[in-house]
């Protein structure tokens, strides 16, 4: 179960809804908040990937004598400015902070805000996401939203770090966590990044927000010819130039399926491909 979450994404809203009717850990009273420091906003200009998250898995688990930290499990949640990466299972006692690694979750938050903008921009959306998703815990632990809920690893007697960042404000954090969650799911827009494509048209699928490939591309500005060249399929697995589409699938549209009418990709990796 330690590392159990790893390759899992979600939104806040996804997250209410996988969890919902999962028994609480009977240790659980709190929700412990850091920051990533390195790698900091700057050096993941697109946020996490599922990739990412395995690196650090694998730097958790490797043994001391393979430059690893030789630990059993790790934080639970790794949040950038608009999905929620896996890491721990819930039901597992993490690592992440020695005084409260017996009681508390941890989430990571992408950045580095000793020196980072937590107010403007995606450090703001970062901090509005990790807000929302801690909303979606307390609710699910049943635990009321206060400063012995949440904890800073800062808060932590046993450590000197300035963890999750000296921009970081307890009071000015906790103002963001919704006080209605369900409300706030169904009105907050950071769910999904806002990428030119109408929100209807987008689709939740392997864990993952997606859109037409066609449809984005030519959103861009990408001529419509341009696309068709670009994409293929071999052997079932679909392409962009030499790029390998990772969760790209197929929505039949009546019995001749069009590629630029039902290839639908994970939007980040979109985002990928064009600032490529």
């Amino acid at each position: 179960m330690a590392f159990d979450n790893v390759g899992k994404v979600w939104t806040p809203a996804s997250l209410a809804e996988d969890i919902a009717g999962r028994a609480v850990p009977d240790w659980l009273d709190s929700i412990t908040i850091h920051h990533t420091a390195a790698p900091a906003l700057s050096q993941r200009p697109r946020g996490f990937t599922i990739q990412h998250i395995r690196n650090i898995q694998n730097f958790y688990s490797s043994p001391k004598s393979a430059g690893g930290k030789g630990w059993s499990t790790g934080p639970h949640l790794f949040i950038d400015e608009d999905q929620i990466f896996g890491m721990c299972d819930f039901r597992s006692k993490g690592i992440h902070a020695t005084s409260f690694n017996h009681r508390s979750l941890g989430i990571e938050v992408l950045g580095d805000y000793d020196i980072e903008d937590p107010h403007t921009g995606r450090g703001k959306a970062c901090w509005l996401n990790t807000a929302a998703t801690v909303g979606v815990l307390l609710k699910w632990a049943s635990l009321k939203k206060n400063t012995s809920t949440i904890l800073f690893h800062r808060d932590d007697p046993k450590t000197r770090k300035s963890c999750p960042g000296k921009r970081i404000d307890k009071k000015w954090f906790l103002d963001l966590i919704p006080a209605d969650i369900d409300r706030s799911l169904d009105t907050v827009p950071f769910e999904k990044p806002d990428v030119g494509i109408p929100w209807d048209a987008w689709h939740f699928a392997g864990e993952q927000w997606c859109v037409p490939l066609y449809a984005f591309m030519t959103a861009k500005g990408v001529p419509a010819a341009e696309v068709l060249a670009n994409l293929k399929s071999k052997g079932g697995i679909i392409y962009y130039g030499e790029e390998l589409i990772h969760g790209g699938f197929y929505v039949p549209k009546g019995k001749t399926p069009k590629p630029d009418e039902t290839t639908w990709v994970p939007v980040r990796n979109l985002i990928e491909i064009l600032h490529a």
